[in-house]
């Protein structure tokens, strides 16, 4: 319906027309002698061309992109939006993060450390912010504990989500993520944010396991906050045990010795996947540069 009153709203000035030129053509009929037949001919064609351009204009209308009438038309890709028609590319609309894994481990000294795996499968969206509840439940279900905390994630990451030494936890107890929010933010040019890992040791000792590496900022920012999530598997691919640390004031283009300590020996063969992140969607996480703040709004 409001598509029929659109059209006629767009279509009933042009009845005028339609009017003085039926009656310019009636008067050409007049002026002539013409047969029966071509007389009922002329009429024909006459009512025949006023039909077409009602029908056309009709068409037109209803098919044209206008990319502000909410419904997807002509050459549109999507609800008013797409390059050729609206020279606007359509959004992709949000997925919800996916929690693809999260495991509660026992280490040696009686403690539970946890590895949560989230992938974001949006490409045009990251957060600094996802809100999320951590709930640890008993073999019977009842809860036991519950805290609250958040990350953030880039367009298209897969990344770990780690917490270590948590205590007061029971034997088979499990763990689950409840994500309650998220401040989705729309990245326009991404820029890939890398940090290199090179000069890995691990060194086991008698009590202890000391793993150290040398990280690079290859990026042309200065930072504020660098945050290391560590995640150790066994021979088998199975996580043993999670560690986290983090550090302040990573110019561009410079190297930061890291060192993380475990109170107990880690088995033989063990290895040590790192992750190196910071917050790109959080403006205080860049340092000024020669009095003048950085620019960070270029990533999105």
């Amino acid at each position: 319906a409001r598509s029929l009153v659109f059209v006629l709203s767009k279509t009933i000035w042009r009845i005028p027309t339609f009017v003085v030129a039926f009656v310019f053509l009636e008067e050409m009929y007049n002026g002539f002698m013409l047969s029966r037949t071509s007389k009922q001919i002329f009429i024909g064609s006459v009512y025949i061309i006023v039909a077409l351009v009602v029908v056309g204009g009709f068409y037109w209308n209803k098919y044209r992109p206008t990319c502000n009438d909410n419904v997807q038309n002509g050459k549109e890709e999507g609800i008013d939006c797409g390059t050729v028609a609206c020279g606007k590319a359509c959004l992709v609309p949000i997925q919800a993060l996916v929690v693809e894994d999260v495991q509660l481990v026992k280490t040696p000294t009686g403690d539970f450390d946890l590895a949560v795996l989230v992938y974001n499968p949006n490409y045009d969206y990251g957060t600094g912010a996802v809100n999320y509840d951590l709930i640890i439940t008993d073999f019977a279900s009842k809860e036991i504990m519950r805290r609250s905390d958040s990350f953030y994630i880039l367009p298209g990451q897969t990344k770990y989500v780690v917490k270590t030494s948590l205590s007061g936890i029971p034997d088979g107890a499990l763990a689950q993520v409840k994500i309650k929010s998220i401040d989705w933010q729309r990245v326009t040019s991404a820029k890939d944010i890398t940090f290199i890992v090179t000069r890995e040791a691990i060194t086991p000792e008698t009590n202890q396991t000391i793993y150290q590496a040398v990280i690079t900022n290859n990026n042309n920012f200065d930072f504020d906050t660098i945050d290391v999530n560590i995640v150790v598997t066994d021979s088998a691919g199975a996580i043993i045990a999670t560690n986290i640390t983090n550090f302040q004031t990573f110019l561009s283009q410079t190297e930061r010795s890291i060192k993380v300590v475990w109170p107990f020996s880690l088995p033989v063969g063990s290895k040590v996947k790192i992750e190196v992140g910071t917050n790109v969607f959080n403006n205080a996480n860049f340092l000024k540069r020669n009095g003048t703040e950085e620019k960070f709004q270029q990533y999105y």
